[in-house]
């Protein structure tokens, strides 16, 4: 593995020195995912609002597809995801997709005759993908391994990505990653010259007033969706934010494992609730809960689905103050997720204060450091464990709340913004 210092972790920030020329940087992201919920969603948004707060002058277009339901058809869509675009120094280039493009092919058919990408210092791509001949500098972020390791679940999208990656290799000038764990894995399986990665972590999403708002007492008697549960009438409770349950994320998610050792904990009047954006869809919930769980039954009653005892719940999709109240308000999180680039829910919990269990595998080793109960995710015995000391130990409660608040910190958009503007400057093309 190659090794990474605490202080490229905390965000490889480099000096660089003055760039000699008065002009502000001029940047052309595209970003595909800019309005769809979920990881790569998040992330995209979060770059953007972590640059309107730093100081720096830049000149920046985003690119993006006109419609995000059409390319991504079994993705959630963010409402109003385009009002976060009217800041004055954001230009918006939105596409209409071709019929017939990929997003795993290599992008120049898509791209290249637009006006940002060819005039553009640097072009950063936010999906693992981008252009086989671009006109400047091209940065592409990496968010995870996972098509690479186990490109059985990806179908023939591992195929073609790693086909495209291997034709425009040498046309990356840098590549990001949102975790050492990431890029390790990244450069030994593309491979991929490691001098040519940067480190830059995820942000909050979430500013400081929406998650002390989430803390609040109101929500505890407001139902968090229509005609739905309200907080109250769930007691104590671990959440588990699953994500789409899709593709990749049926494997590495966990779901059939994490709720059989909730069962095995058999603590008292305690609930395991589930946070999905799709897993009531699709028939996806006879694919991942565990044959024990089916056996026992349950029902779809008021928007949700319910075990027959109702200890455990499945959440429909929530909007993003709902979904923080319930994780703000539940007594642990519970995140047993065998594999990921980085672990966003992870950094919400103990932003909020909340007690994590998290699996101890890949970038949450990383991230997640000492500040939560990190676990063997293939170990029913050791999750139960886990859950059992959360549910009753307040001493260690305590000690997780204090110490996922402090970690938390080193998450904020600031240093986002500082890391990724230090690599645009560090291979911007000044013309």
């Amino acid at each position: 593995m190659i090794p990474l210092r605490l202080e490229d972790a905390l965000i490889c920030i480099t000096s660089i020195g003055p760039i000699a020329e008065n002009d502000p940087l001029r940047l052309a992201f595209f970003l595909p995912h800019i309005g769809v919920t979920g990881g790569l969603g998040v992330h995209a948004r979060t770059l953007l609002a972590s640059l309107i707060e730093c100081n720096e002058a830049f000149e920046l277009t985003v690119v993006a597809p006109d419609n995000p339901a059409q390319l991504f058809p079994r993705s959630g869509i963010e409402p109003g995801w385009t009002e976060l675009l009217q800041d004055p120094r954001f230009n918006l280039d939105l596409i209409k997709w071709p019929e017939s493009a990929n997003l795993a092919d290599p992008l120049d058919a898509v791209l290249a005759n637009r006006p940002a990408i060819q005039s553009a210092d640097v072009i950063y791509t936010s999906y693992y993908t981008g252009m086989a001949h671009p006109p400047a500098p091209q940065i592409i972020t990496f968010h995870d391994a996972g098509f690479l390791e186990f490109p059985e679940a990806f179908g023939s999208t591992a195929s073609t990505r790693l086909n495209t990656l291997r034709l425009i290799k040498s046309s990356i000038s840098a590549m990001h990653c949102v975790s050492a764990d990431a890029r390790d894995r990244i450069c030994h399986l593309l491979p991929f010259d490691p001098s040519r990665t940067r480190v830059v972590w995820h942000a909050l999403a979430d500013e400081a007033s929406a998650m002390n708002a989430a803390k609040h007492e109101t929500w505890q008697d407001r139902p968090l969706w229509e005609e739905g549960d309200t907080l109250r009438q769930w007691g104590r409770y671990a959440f588990f934010p699953v994500g789409a349950a899709t593709g990749f994320n049926r494997r590495r998610k966990n779901v059939p494992l994490a709720v059989e050792a909730f069962r095995d904990a058999n603590i008292p009047d305690f609930r395991l609730v589930i946070a999905s954006t799709c897993l009531l869809d699709g028939g996806s919930l006879d694919q991942l809960l565990p044959p024990s769980e089916q056996l026992q039954g349950g029902a779809m009653i008021r928007g949700a689905w319910r075990s027959d005892d109702g200890r455990v719940i499945i959440l429909p999709n929530l909007d993003r103050p709902q979904f923080l109240a319930a994780m703000a308000h539940s007594h642990v999180v519970y995140y047993p997720t065998r594999y990921e680039g980085f672990g966003l829910p992870a950094i919400e919990a103990m932003a909020l204060g909340i007690p994590l269990i998290s699996g101890k595998t890949t970038s949450l080793i990383e991230v997640v450091g000492n500040a939560g109960i990190l676990v063997n995710p293939d170990s029913r015995h050791d999750l139960s464990d886990a859950l059992r000391s959360a549910a009753h130990d307040s001493a260690l409660r305590s000690h997780l709340t204090e110490q996922g608040c402090e970690r938390s910190h080193l998450f904020s958009r600031s240093r986002l913004a500082n890391g990724m503007m230090s690599m645009f400057h560090e291979f911007a093309d000044r013309r």
